[in-house]
């Protein structure tokens, strides 16, 4: 339910985007960068990162004078992860997915930025793997797991692809007309691939993940890097990632008698 001017704190809700902003991070942001992420005045960036601190959600380096989280803000993201039926069901089939392909695996659901945030992971032992962090915030128009989302969640997509989309790499696609080709491929196929769309040596396999109601709610797949991902390991990998989707999908009560149905309201 959207909230009227008259509900909304505006101190709170500028100091939670200044959190929000720094967990997005992947390293400790200086001030100014803080303000160019926010568009805020100085000064009331520096009291809103000051309060963070005196309350224990971020810390300044005494040496850089860069702000970054504390492990209080991981501590409240961590317990709404664990509360999650999802990654409770997804864990088992993610570390079979991981055994049977050799890579990292995740699962991924839709912000309500429109971006893809990692909720669980298991890690590829090999040496060189895909780097990646659990709550990480990815495009979800140039990966894998973010179009087999955005494909089944229209509302979300159009909100996406309403604005102009970044050039990640020289590989992405930011054809709005291309990027609704290739969700459609995704709805038809009922998986996604992407090579060095998002970073220039990452790709990815994944396949959506339904609910109970048929309804798709995550996606899991695998990330290779790009030097591994020639099309031999790519057939390989399809197949696997659909086993695990619908080993979720059906631990989270999803019939595949709902199969059907699910097609057509695609």
């Amino acid at each position: 339910m959207a909230l009227t001017r008259n509900q909304i704190i505006a101190s709170a809700a500028a100091t939670l985007e200044i959190l929000e902003v720094l967990g997005n991070a992947d390293t400790p942001l200086a001030l100014g960068a803080v303000v160019a992420a926010t568009g805020r005045p100085k000064g009331t960036v520096h009291r809103m990162l000051s309060t963070l601190v005196n309350t224990g959600f971020a810390r300044q380096d005494p040496g850089s004078g860069r702000y970054g989280l504390t492990l209080k803000a991981w501590r409240i993201g961590s317990k709404a992860v664990r509360d999650l039926d999802l990654v409770k069901h997804a864990l088992p089939v993610l570390d079979g997915l991981m055994a049977e392909a050799g890579e990292t695996v995740h699962l991924a659901v839709l912000d309500p930025s429109g971006g893809t945030v990692y909720v669980a992971k298991v890690e590829s032992p090999q040496s060189i793997r895909v780097q990646t962090r659990l709550g990480q915030l990815n495009p979800a128009w140039c990966t894998a797991t973010g179009r087999s989302l955005l494909a089944f969640n229209e509302e979300v997509a159009e909100r996406v692809l309403a604005h102009p989309l970044e050039r990640r790499t020289p590989r992405t696609i930011t054809d709005r007309k291309k990027v609704r080709e290739k969700l459609a491929e995704v709805r038809m196929r009922g998986y996604a691939v992407t090579l060095a769309e998002n970073h220039p040596e990452m790709g990815g396999v994944a396949a959506p993940v339904r609910d109970y109601t048929g309804a798709v709610v995550a996606a899991c797949g695998i990330a290779i890097p790009a030097f591994r991902m020639q099309p031999a390991v790519v057939e390989r990998a399809i197949p696997s990632v659909l086993r695990a989707a619908s080993a979720i999908s059906a631990a989270l009560g999803h019939s595949r008698l709902n199969s059907r149905s699910d097609a057509r309201a695609a």
